[in-house]
């Protein structure tokens, strides 16, 4: 009974911190939206939340920007991809994916 209740209290921690890592990924595609709007130049950031941290690299091509931001959450990694374009001070989201590794 004991092994069965840890196994289940793992597997709950570690959605949770999956489900986490996904949040400081978002997270960090809004951190860089906003920065963006005030830096164009701008290509590398973090953002340190209380449950984990984003890595933010940015790529410039043509007018659009590609946003990878890497969410991390105790163990779990999860890694989200945005390419944006910039109009009138708001920003279009051409295309959305998560990535995997």
């Amino acid at each position: 009974m004991y092994l069965k209740a840890n196994l289940e209290k793992r597997m709950v921690r570690r959605d949770t911190q999956s489900r986490q890592a996904l949040y400081m990924a978002e997270g960090g595609i809004e951190w860089a939206k906003a920065h963006l709007l005030s830096d164009f130049g701008l290509r590398r950031g973090e953002v340190v939340f209380d449950m984990g941290r984003a890595a933010i690299s940015i790529e410039s091509s043509g007018g659009d920007y590609k946003v990878i931001s890497e969410g991390r959450s105790g163990l779990a990694v999860r890694k989200i991809e945005e390419i944006l374009q910039e109009k009138t001070g708001k920003w279009i989201v051409k295309s959305y994916q998560e990535l995997h590794q």
